[in-house]
């Protein structure tokens, strides 16, 4: 009897293990993984990460490197070295007339934003850039020659070594626009008008979107933040090259509220300056809700400030502040960087899940990302990573070193950062096979072994992109 009852005895702690191996196996393969229903609706469960140790580890070769301004040593070289993207500026189109863009007289081509775009589309990218200026003398306002600014958007396509390639004519979007009276305390900036600094993301309602410098609606200031809720509002040739449908991309809805132009103002409705710029988009939650077109907006890094979106109208977003109250890390990141001049956005915020393309996105392993600018008194730029938690209230979670882009002379030039964008091995290799995702992710998302595509304008007369990854732009994170 006593045999029997150790042979039980046996089994079932034969078979507990086992079980107990099953599910440790299950929570680190993402083809298999175990799930727990609340309210009837099955909640996934992702694979474990030590958040920490990926964002404090140190990659191979970065050891020694300065990490802020005023350390010894040369900060790291990260990525390939730069690339230089070949641009006919003589082929622009105007939109308001359908002819080559007459009267450009005054600079060319630069500091361009793209977007991913999804799978089976006819680009790899969406891409907006600054375009060449009319420089009007015989306008003047306050004694300064007019100057109307224009962004310019176009298709491109990306090599095997990581090079972007304009595949169609460039198209300049109407934005009217007239001078500002809150403008004049800035000299000649006055007689400036028109769009700049375009930033591209998607919305969680999976629409292709923009942001971008303009003239305040408010004569008593000076400039603003636009949006565009969908690109393919004002850039016709992107609805034929848009696959819907996938990686949570929704067909074209054209249709508007009444007296709702293409575009909205993005205004605080306390505090806000006579000139506002990098305002920076992002969507709280690990994965995209299918419905939210309005951003909320990182409004400030050095002192960590949020912004909420709380209501529209046919002209405008109206936006009240984030309360950090309830959180010690809001001067994490000045904190870290203390001694630079100035520090501002690059980039929107990126969903980045901390674990390979394919595995399962959760709140608790994934972040957001954004690259910021520190800024000299001359305008030169450094850069650096940092991370910011994907709930409320969307605080500081980690800030990166300073590091220096492969080719890029951050002393003598200025290497303006506009966005990053995700890139697959398969974008690079036709031959290698597209990993699947098992939830719906927009082409924006990162992973953990993915390549980073920075776009950047060089000395306000080039566009240019470096490759890098995840990895190596993430290392040597100091945790808030």
């Amino acid at each position: 009897m006593m045999g029997l009852i150790r042979i039980v005895s046996s089994l079932r702690t034969l078979f507990t293990a086992l079980s107990l191996c099953l599910v440790t196996a299950s929570l680190w393969t993402y083809s298999t993984v175990p799930a727990y229903f609340t309210n009837g609706q099955p909640k996934v469960v992702g694979p474990l990460v030590d958040l920490t140790k990926i964002l404090t580890d140190i990659p191979d070769g970065h050891e020694g490197a300065a990490w802020t301004e005023g350390d010894a040593g040369p900060f790291q070289v990260i990525g390939r070295p730069v690339s230089r993207i070949a641009f006919d500026d003589s082929g622009i189109i105007d939109i308001r007339t359908g002819a080559n863009l007459d009267d450009a007289n005054e600079g060319s081509t630069f500091n361009l934003a793209v977007l991913k775009l999804p799978q089976g589309s006819q680009w790899n990218f969406l891409g907006v850039a600054r375009g060449p200026t009319r420089m009007r003398d015989f306008m003047k306002i306050n004694g300064w020659p007019s100057r109307e600014q224009v962004l310019v958007a176009m298709g491109l396509n990306i090599t095997s070594e990581g090079h972007l390639v304009p595949v169609t004519k460039g198209q300049t979007l109407d934005f009217p626009m007239i001078p500002r009276q809150g403008c004049e305390a800035s000299g000649a900036w006055v007689a400036t008008y028109g769009a700049e600094d375009p930033r591209l993301f998607w919305t969680d309602a999976g629409t292709p979107s923009l942001t971008y410098a303009r003239a305040a609606l408010d004569n008593a200031k000076c400039r603003s933040v636009g949006f565009v809720r969908d690109m393919r509002s004002i850039f016709p040739e992107l609805n034929g090259a848009l696959k819907t449908g996938v990686e949570g991309v929704t067909e074209y809805d054209g249709l508007r509220e009444p007296g709702e132009g293409i575009d909205r103002e993005l205004n605080r409705i306390v505090k806000q300056g006579v000139v506002e710029k990098n305002w920076m988009p992002f969507y709280p939650g690990a994965l995209p809700d299918g419905e939210t077109i309005f951003p909320h907006i990182h409004y400030m890094v050095k002192s960590a400030l949020s912004l909420q979106p709380i209501e529209t109208t046919p002209s405008r977003v109206k936006y009240a502040d984030v309360d950090l109250s309830t959180t010690d890390t809001k001067e994490c990141i000045g904190q870290a960087h203390s001694k630079s001049f100035k520090i501002h956005q690059a980039t929107p915020l990126y969903r980045l899940t901390l674990c390979e393309r394919g595995c399962i996105v959760t709140e608790q392993n994934t972040v957001n990302i954004a690259l910021s600018h520190t800024q000299s008194p001359t305008r030169q730029y450094g850069r650096f990573l940092a991370t910011f938690n994907v709930s409320y209230p969307f605080n500081p979670i980690s800030v990166g070193p300073r590091f220096r882009l492969n080719g890029c002379d951050d002393v003598n030039d200025i290497n303006y950062a506009l966005t990053l964008a995700p890139v697959q091995r398969s974008d690079l290799d036709s031959s290698t096979s597209t990993v699947k995702v098992p939830q719906i992710v927009q082409p924006d998302h990162f992973f953990l072994d993915d390549h980073v595509l920075i776009t950047m304008g060089h000395n306000d007369k080039e566009m240019t992109t470096v490759l890098a990854t995840v990895k190596e732009m993430l290392g040597r994170q100091q945790m808030c």
